[in-house]
């Protein structure tokens, strides 16, 4: 629950969307007008840029250590089981709740319908990326554990290193959400016993190691930031952050494991997902035509844009999930 959380912050701070398939230009509009960023957007975008070094990379870790704690299944029951968890969602969502929220608020505008659907296969910037992405991770280790250990071991690096070349090369074509990049994080995720047994051999299994891990990703991202290191960024945001924060996260997840807070909040993380950020689109276009450009370059109004986004669209999104628990409609929630 607490990387969704971090996912709806993450979705509460962009201006500006630019892809080959729509997008939003709110940002674009303030500089052309002369109106400068504030303050207050400056710094939760700052917040939103430190999450994204590692959010992503330990949400395909916690499914591969779900993976390695399930039941062993052949391939055609993998495919068929995470195809009605991950693609049914990922095709109805996609269609009938992310196309027409977008495009009523002016994301597919000079968009044809073609486009949009090409947008399913190159998923830049759309967070149901995850879920197509995530569906062939599956697949793919899978077979990538038919392998011993070793060999296992070796693939899944030089996957990662085709996935980083890809995925930066080809930012605005992320084909199929990149699964090549991920498959590394999902198989460290699977393998994290094996990374827990260490450290609790090595008695730093405790709160103190927990909080240092995650300040170590804080510092690294300062450091790299305030003195542009391009290098050090790209280590934290591809290696060091993600890994901190996966085994930091592994260690609270664990301590408060089965808690009534965390159970009930856990019945909703995937409705909050599937249904908040489309809404975030609806909310710039509402304000923008409310109040104009000019109320997204005052503080007061950065202020009130940025948290009607982070409290509406995830009570939105938990009222649709509650609604199809009801009708008891599966995979949809």
């Amino acid at each position: 629950m607490v990387l969704v959380i971090l996912v709806v912050i993450g979705h509460s701070t962009y201006y500006d969307i630019i892809t080959h398939f729509g997008g939003i230009k709110y940002g674009m509009l303030m500089k052309e007008a002369g109106i400068q960023d504030t303050i207050f957007h400056k710094f939760v975008n700052e917040i939103t840029n430190y999450i994204y070094t590692f959010h992503m990379p330990v949400f395909i870790s916690l499914s591969g250590s779900l993976f390695a704690l399930g039941k062993k299944i052949n391939m055609r029951a993998l495919i068929a089981k995470k195809a009605k968890r991950l693609l049914i969602p990922f095709f109805v969502v996609w269609l009938f709740w992310n196309i027409p929220i977008k495009y009523f608020s002016g994301y597919y505008d000079n968009v044809n319908i073609g486009k949009m659907i090409e947008q399913m296969i190159f998923p830049s910037c759309v967070y149901l990326w995850y879920l197509e992405c995530l569906f062939f991770v599956f697949i793919i280790v899978y077979l990538i554990c038919k392998f011993n250990e070793k060999t296992q071991i070796v693939v899944v690096f030089l996957c990662w290193i085709i996935g980083v070349i890809i995925y930066r090369k080809y930012s605005q074509y992320h084909f199929l959400g990149d699964p090549l990049y991920y498959v590394f994080w999902f198989y460290l995720g699977y393998k994290i016993e094996s990374i827990i047994t260490w450290c609790k051999s090595k008695k730093v299994w405790n709160d103190l190691f927990a909080g240092c891990l995650i300040l170590s990703t804080l510092v690294l991202f300062l450091i790299s930031s305030v003195l542009q290191f391009k290098i050090l960024g790209a280590v934290c945001r591809y290696i060091v952050n993600p890994f901190f924060a996966l085994v930091a996260m592994n260690y609270c997840a664990r301590k408060s494991k089965n808690s009534l807070v965390q159970c009930a909040c856990s019945d909703y993380s995937l409705g909050i997902y599937l249904y908040a950020e489309p809404l975030n689109y609806w909310l710039l276009y509402v304000f923008y035509n409310w109040k104009g450009i000019t109320f997204f370059g005052t503080e007061i109004g950065a202020l009130i844009i940025y948290f009607s986004r982070l409290i509406i669209t995830p009570i939105i999104a938990i009222g649709i999930t509650r609604i199809l628990k009801k009708l008891k409609i599966k995979y949809l929630y």
